[in-house]
């Protein structure tokens, strides 16, 4: 059985929920049908003409990029007129998939900024800004006796019940259930037209919003009822919590001009640029993948010696000189496309585990914008 666009799109979004993308942001399918069959993937940091041509040549029927194409565009209508219409056009024509994991994929555990932390070999690593938590619901559902381990299981197995560091965290209490089964109904229990009565347990859990659809779907495959009954009530509590960036302690303390040399290394850069006393020990990195200058305040306030990011700019600089915290530049296309193999690799993984085989290709293009001479 061939792996269709969606299952290789619902592969990426259980590493990189869509809705933990920020609301100016567009993650997603940009570009294509769900229901094509996926033989080859590239996978590029920006869906550029470069890369595009890259996918036809060799063959690929999806792309997976971080940045998304339909990104800050005021699109009124796709035509060859303008660039981003010419590349929805040869998507298209050529039956190209487009699946974009951008802030949704920098706020992931695993993410982006895991990816770089883990890279520069950071310790107690922890999230830089609090963005979002997951919202989490109680789920009951009515139960014949004879299915309650039936149904306690399906919930065990498919994302219901974690409480904090525990599993499969359900309560249940005996009670008596009623109904009457109408015309053209096919009851487990009862006859069509006639009240009945039955000893049911009511089982309790709590589920995340990401899991909610698929534990609904695993509890009424496994209830033995037609229409089961099933309360979702929205709970008052933070679940798990995301957020952008990362703060964590140097696994050695060194100069900041040794550290600099380091990210540059670890990066792949040709030089590297830096604003700080080069001979201060640093101790203590914050970091954000891309453009993160905004959050240099949050670094400097969790202890961070040092912070790393892209695209910074003049004034910035002189902000962080005045905070006393020193900062590295590490170029938005370094701190970002480094971490593009990492999710290919996920997503290979994936696939092998569901028995199946699609050609994994990473591009090479290189969208270095700034070269030095």
């Amino acid at each position: 059985m061939s792996l269709k666009c969606n299952d290789i799109i619902n592969i990426v979004k259980d590493l990189a929920p869509e809705f933990l993308q920020e609301k100016w942001d567009n993650s997603g399918l940009n570009v294509g049908d769900r229901n094509q069959d996926v033989k080859k993937i590239l996978f590029a940091l920006d869906p550029l003409d470069s890369v595009i041509d890259e996918a036809i040549s060799v063959g690929a029927d999806m792309i997976i990029t971080h940045h998304p194409l339909l990104l800050f565009v005021d699109l009124k209508n796709i035509t060859t007129d303008s660039d981003v219409g010419k590349r929805i056009y040869k998507l298209i024509q050529n039956n190209i998939s487009l699946y974009s994991a951008h802030t949704s994929f920098d706020v992931a555990f695993g993410g982006t900024n895991d990816i770089i932390s883990d890279i520069l070999e950071l310790k107690d690593v922890d999230i830089l800004e609090e963005t979002q938590s997951e919202k989490v619901f109680k789920i009951a559902v009515f139960v014949p006796k004879e299915s309650v381990d039936n149904v306690r299981n399906a919930i065990g197995e498919n994302g219901g019940g974690f409480i904090g560091n525990y599993s499969h965290c359900t309560f249940a209490s005996e009670g008596e259930g009623q109904f009457k089964p109408l015309i053209g109904t096919n009851p487990y229990i009862g006859t069509e037209g006639v009240v009945e009565s039955v000893k049911e347990v009511k089982i309790e859990t709590v589920v995340s919003e990401k899991n909610m659809s698929k534990l609904l779907k695993a509890i009424y495959s496994a209830h033995p009822y037609e229409e089961p009954a099933v309360d979702i009530i929205p709970l008052n509590v933070k679940g798990k919590k995301y957020g952008i960036g990362r703060i964590g302690n140097l696994k050695n303390e060194m100069t900041f001009k040794e550290f600099a040399l380091f990210v540059k290394e670890k990066l792949g850069l040709d030089t590297v640029r830096i604003t700080g006393d080069e001979n201060r020990v640093v101790k203590r990195c914050g970091l954000c993948t891309g453009a993160g200058t905004e959050f240099l305040k949050v670094a400097k306030a969790k202890g961070a010696d040092v912070y790393i990011t892209g695209d910074v700019k003049f004034h910035e600089a002189q902000k962080a000189i005045a905070m006393d915290i020193c900062l590295i530049d590490g170029t938005h296309y370094a701190t970002e496309n480094i971490a593009m193999p990492y999710i290919a690799k996920y997503v290979e993984k994936e696939i092998e585990k569901r028995g199946e085989s699609v050609e994994i290709v990473i591009s090479k293009f290189n969208g270095q914008t700034f070269k030095n001479i």
